[in-house]
Formats: structure tokens, C-alpha cells, sequence
């Protein structure tokens, strides 16, 4: 099993795309039972979007489980198991964004 970022999701996400240039990324969790996490929506953001992706957990982890990868038509592409090490930090309904802080100079 491997671990992935969202970064990374994004990417495997814009594969199968001429323009891989990292974008916006809308993240729908959807709530289980005892606020366990269910079934997560990934849209990368453009005209016409640019792929989605579903992360379905596998226990109540919630950062371990199956991603599917669809193309920009629904076409499925590609699955994954594997374990989203960054999932926790995105509200129900987010917007994930590729912008890098500016690093900490120390003086």
C-alpha cells in the first residue's frame, strides 16, 4: 500500500491531461455513522474540469482505503489502494490548493 498527498492525488488525477499544471482541487467528504469519514469527491478544477476521483476508506481510519481515477468523460483510469496521509486537514467541503507557502528564512 502506498501513501499519497493530496499533491499527489492531483497528479495522478491530471496524467492522462496535455495541461498537468496543478490546480484548484474541490474535496466533498461525505459523513458515515459516528462522524466516521465516507466516500470522498475530488474535482480538479477547470473549462472542462480536469478528472475526478473517488477515495472510498476501508475502516475507521478514514485515511486508508481505495482511490479511483476517472478521466475528464467518467471513463475509470486507474485504482489504488493506498492511504491519504493529508485527507484530515480538508474541511467536509473544501477547495485544496496547490500554492506553496513561502519558505521560513531564518536569520
Amino acid at each position: 500500500m502506498q501513501e499519497l498527498t493530496l499533491r499527489q492525488v492531483q497528479e495522478t488525477m491530471l496524467e492522462t491531461q496535455e495541461d498537468k499544471s496543478l490546480r484548484e482541487m474541490y474535496v466533498h467528504k461525505s459523513p458515515c455513522a459516528e462522524d466516521e469519514v465516507g466516500a470522498v469527491f475530488f474535482a480538479v478544477a477547470g473549462t472542462p474540469p480536469r478528472g475526478y476521483a473517488m477515495f472510498l476508506p476501508d475502516g475507521k481510519d478514514g485515511g486508508v482505503g481505495t482511490l479511483h481515477v476517472f478521466d475528464r468523460l467518467g471513463l475509470k483510469r486507474k485504482i489504488l489502494h493506498c492511504k491519504l496521509v493529508d485527507l484530515a486537514s480538508c474541511k467536509e467541503n473544501d477547495i485544496w490548493s496547490p500554492q506553496v507557502a513561502a519558505p521560513v528564512i531564518e536569520a
